[in-house]
């Protein structure tokens, strides 16, 4: 289950899905680690420094990858040694981002603290076209382990699973 929690590349691909300028970005890297700090990868979650080094350095090489190469043995020597690029190599790494996004959007982009979608948005952007239980089983085990509440239109709780429509409007809460 580490590859849950939030790394590095993660919290640099969010930075970079929104285009966040560089003060909201390490504003956004800072407040993760106060307020969220219990979803940090185990390697960062003592040291402010490292996991900011590290967000900054994944940030900027995603801008940059040329350059960056070229420094990378710096920056991993820098960082301990646990930069890796095998991180971003893993299954399931955007549908991981996808829910790690989520969480991150309510609580600390989104001004509203809620993100609406259709379920079956979320199942073409990751090439799902039915419900299937392994989709489903993998979609609620992202909810439950990110806090994260489904809801209909009324703020009606709701379970992807017996949802009667796919095209059903759903607001995504962390609780």
């Amino acid at each position: 289950m580490e590859e849950l929690f939030y790394s590095a590349v993660d919290v640099a691909c969010i930075i970079d899905i929104h285009m966040l300028p560089i003060n909201e970005a390490m504003n956004l890297t800072r407040r993760i680690w106060r307020e969220d700090n219990a979803y940090i990868h185990p390697n960062y979650r003592a040291d402010y420094k490292k996991w900011a080094l590290a967000v900054m350095y994944w940030s900027d090489y995603m801008q940059d990858k040329v350059t960056m190469d070229a420094e990378f043995p710096a920056v991993q020597e820098m960082c301990g040694g646990e930069l890796s690029d095998e991180a971003m190599l893993r299954d399931n790494f955007d549908m991981d981002l996808f829910f790690k996004n989520l969480r991150i959007r309510i609580l600390f982009i989104s001004k509203n603290g809620f993100v609406r979608m259709k379920l079956r948005t979320l199942m073409a952007a990751y090439g799902y076209k039915r419900r299937s239980r392994e989709f489903v089983r993998f979609l609620k085990e992202r909810l439950y382990f990110y806090h994260i509440q489904t809801a209909l239109l009324g703020n009606n709780i709701c379970d992807v699973e017996t949802m009667d429509s796919l095209d059903d409007m759903i607001t995504f809460r962390v609780l």
